[in-house]
């Protein structure tokens, strides 16, 4: 059993060698130290809690939560469209990819 053990961390290692997999931990230090990408996540956490707080006092078909709704979608367009944001968010669709292959593929044989 300790073989397969020692095949896991190869592939982990492998991985983490993959020129996608370095970039995005690049991107996400960056992000970690960009204050506009730091202010429009607070921006969008505080948005959240306003939103869900409304939701405690009012309907969600309600005009007052209609409007935080808003406010909340237009504060996460503002993050997710970020250009560092967007990079972070396309190299982790590929460091991933090859995860979710993994996954599909190890799922798959037991389920047969």
């Amino acid at each position: 059993m300790n073989d397969i053990y020692k095949e896991i961390e190869n592939l982990v290692e492998v991985l983490k060698n993959q020129e996608d997999y370095v970039a995005l931990k690049k991107v996400e230090k960056e992000m970690r130290e960009d204050l506009e990408v730091l202010k429009l996540s607070n921006d969008f956490s505080l948005a959240q809690s306003e939103y869900n707080a409304c939701l405690n006092h009012y309907s969600y078909d309600s005009d007052e939560a209609k409007k935080y709704q808003k406010k909340l979608h237009q504060v996460k367009y503002q993050l997710d469209t970020h250009p560092r944001v967007l990079k972070y968010t396309e190299l982790l669709s590929k460091v991933n990819e090859p995860l979710w292959y993994l996954e599909y593929n190890l799922l798959s044989k037991f389920k047969k």
